[in-house]
């Protein structure tokens, strides 16, 4: 057997170390997103799915229905207030940087 060879690496340049790969959860719109999603299913099932609703109080389990008539509009002002929060972040990022 031969023995691999030992290749000489070169080492990045600072700018690329400290560069990062960006994902989809780096967006500052990705919370907002799913917030709001979240908030839209908590509505729907606390006040528009009546085969959840009529389940829920037949077996005695109102937590489910308040937590998701409650957590609904809790939620909504959360995305609301993260979207805000993105614009703003967005903005300053397409800003150019003054000296």
């Amino acid at each position: 057997m031969t023995e691999p060879e030992e290749r000489s690496v070169e080492p990045a340049s600072d700018e690329e170390e400290d560069e990062v790969a960006s994902t989809p959860f780096d967006n500052p719109f990705f919370l907002p997103l799913i917030l709001a999603g979240f908030a839209l299913w908590l509505f729907y099932d606390g006040f528009l799915n009546q085969e959840f609703i009529q389940r829920n109080l037949e077996e005695g389990d109102q937590f489910a229905i308040d937590f998701n008539r409650y957590g609904a509009p809790i939620l909504a002002v959360a995305a609301a207030w993260f979207t805000w929060r993105a614009f703003q972040e967005r903005r300053k990022d397409s800003e150019p940087e003054s000296d």
